[in-house]
């Protein structure tokens, strides 16, 4: 059976995903029975099925390119990527038969897909050895840069774990503006860029050397948070006539909340606030007096929701009192746990380019002084991506895993001193803390719920799920 979502192929047995996890079937909402993928009605109780995602998103696709059509194409500013196998026709030609080639150069082609599916881009090109993708559209999303360079690490990464020096790729990302439209092509229709900024993206992935990535520079301004790199100054590129700045995307960076407010601009006095400030310091209050508390920030996107926990965390930071911060990024779904993931590396101290034995070490050094068994500590390990290759894994199914995992984030905070006080700022539904430890839970995208405002002590039911203030 294969995966609507991922292309993976299953046993004819199972109801989940062995290669992204996502359900094979229609789960009914009103008893739970897990249908067939094309029934229309439960099997169990008769009650009518909701269809598949992929059906929703191939009507979606239908209406995009039906209204593209009608008005001839319409202006977006979105990432584009190119990305290709290095000395493709050689490997074809060195096989002798063209079959043997593509069986050769397949999974690269679809791991390329993989990637760009898994950061929400559409590949609108696909040849024989590489593909074109979009991030931002016909699906907007503001981070789009960002998205795409994910997208072209998960990439360079997924090779490199082939161990094939004969398979090696090269891409090339840049953002700007280009004129987006359906294309006829005789027995289908598909979605297309065009422009001068789509030329770019192409010629930057041909100047990229084998197993690198080619960003510019507009590219790296919208996503430079994120992002590490190596400056490469200004390029001459056959077609354009100014050079272009570039830039060689070599990883990324942990980017906590505070570091969108430090980026050097100068902010404007927080006003019209003072209530919402006075709510936050009575709360820290009454932590500091032994009563931890988990405060919701809820409200209009754009209303000021961060910066009114920036501005707390900074006043924390003021009296020495620890904070801990991490982030819900909207590219983050494709990362299991990534808000917990974000703030565990931010209680440890880890930082992106330090040795792993030197972090693995730190690790241990501080989980010694706090009695922890050593199934937690490598469970812990494992999930942080520090697990000791010289030590033989332990043996433990997924479920019990998590458990472990999740016992672990609820016992930490209590397993500190007992006057000890921090401030955590996650992201995250509900609490994970129990201790004497004040929450910022802040959500970035709130607009369904009603509650506009910090109400301490109350909870909010939302689509998004239950938040306790």
């Amino acid at each position: 059976m294969q995966c609507l979502r991922c292309g993976c192929q299953n046993k004819a047995t199972n109801e989940y995903c062995e290669g992204c996890g996502a359900t094979l079937g229609i789960e009914c909402s009103a008893c739970g029975h897990l249908n067939g993928r094309t029934a229309r009605f439960c099997g169990r109780c008769s009650a009518a099925l909701k269809p598949l995602a992929t059906e929703v998103t191939n009507q979606s696709w239908q209406h995009v390119l039906r209204s593209l059509n009608a008005k001839g194409g319409e202006r977006k500013r979105l990432t584009i990527l190119f990305a290709d196998i290095r000395n493709s026709t050689g490997l074809i030609d060195s096989l002798g038969d063209p079959e043997l080639g593509m069986r050769r150069l397949q999974p690269v082609l679809d791991l390329m897909n993989e990637a760009v599916v898994r950061y929400d881009g559409v590949v609108n090109k696909s040849q024989g050895d590489g593909v074109m993708a979009l991030f931002g559209a016909p699906q907007p999303h503001e981070d789009h840069a960002v998205r795409g360079c994910l997208a072209a690490l998960a990439m360079q990464d997924g090779v490199t774990r082939f161990d094939d020096p004969d398979l090696q790729i090269r891409v090339g990302v840049h953002t700007g503006e280009v004129v987006v439209k359906a294309i006829e092509h005789g027995i289908y229709q598909t979605y297309d860029a065009a422009g001068a900024n789509v030329h770019l993206a192409n010629r930057m992935e041909q100047l990229a050397d084998a197993g690198t990535i080619l960003i510019s520079k507009e590219t790296y301004n919208a996503a430079k948070q994120f992002l590490e790199v190596e400056p490469l100054g200004l390029q001459s590129i056959r077609g354009i006539a100014a050079p272009i700045e570039m830039f060689k995307l070599t990883g990324l960076q942990h980017a906590p909340s505070s570091g969108v407010f430090r980026s050097g601009r100068r902010l404007s006095p927080l006003t019209g606030r003072s209530e919402q400030s006075s709510t936050l310091s009575a709360e820290l209050e009454n932590t500091i007096k032994g009563d931890g508390r988990v405060v919701g920030v809820v409200g209009e996107a754009g209303i000021g929701k961060s910066r009114l926990c920036f501005e707390f965390a900074e006043s924390c930071r003021g009296k020495g009192i620890r904070v801990f911060e991490a982030r819900v990024l909207a590219h983050g779904r494709a990362t299991p746990f990534q808000p917990v993931l974000e703030l565990l590396r931010d209680y440890f101290g880890l930082r992106v380019k330090e040795a792993i034995e030197v972090s693995r070490g730190r690790v241990l050094e501080r989980l010694a002084a706090l009695s922890f068994s050593e199934q937690a500590t490598f469970v812990l390990l494992e999930f942080l991506g520090l697990a000791d290759p010289l030590r033989a894994a332990i043996k433990l199914d997924p479920k019990a895993r998590k458990t472990l995992l999740l016992d672990f984030v609820r016992t930490l905070p209590r397993s500190g001193p007992a006057d000890a006080t921090a401030v955590v700022g996650h992201p995250v539904k509900g609490s994970l803390w129990r201790r004497p430890l004040p929450g910022i839970a802040e959500q970035e995208h709130h607009r369904a719920c009603p509650r506009k405002s910090v109400l301490p002590g109350g909870t909010c039911q939302c689509p998004r799920g239950t938040w306790r203030f």
